[in-house]
This record gives structure tokens, C-alpha cells and sequence, in this order.
């Protein structure tokens, strides 16, 4: 399973890759309510977080 072999350097980069989309939604973000900023960037962490997991498993999947 690959949640097992996460090494902190997998991690580091789930977080780094998750702040930046946060980042860049909340700037293009202007018109949007606080609370539609916060559910719009957590939508954008989970999806971050799963690239990261895909990429970590693409590998699994074509061989």
C-alpha cells in the first residue's frame, strides 16, 4: 500500500503543492464571501493531496 511508504520528503511536498493552489485561489478569490474562500481552498488541499497520491502511484499502475 502506498500510504505506507510515505517518506517526509512525500509529505513536505503534499503540503508545499497544497499551499500554493490555497495561495493562488485565494487570490483569484476577490468576489467570493470568506467562507466561500475557505470551502473553495479546502477543496483545492484534498485535490492537491490526491495529484501528490496519483503521482505516487502512477508508477504502481503501469507496470
Amino acid at each position: 500500500m502506498v500510504l505506507s511508504q510515505l517518506t517526509n520528503a512525500d509529505i513536505v511536498l503534499m503540503i508545499a503543492v497544497a499551499l500554493l493552489c490555497t495561495l493562488v485561489v485565494a487570490l483569484r478569490s476577490q468576489h467570493l464571501t470568506l467562507f466561500g474562500v475557505c470551502v473553495k481552498a479546502l477543496l483545492v488541499d484534498i485535490g492537491a493531496v490526491i495529484v501528490v497520491l496519483l503521482a505516487l502511484l502512477l508508477p504502481e499502475l503501469v507496470l
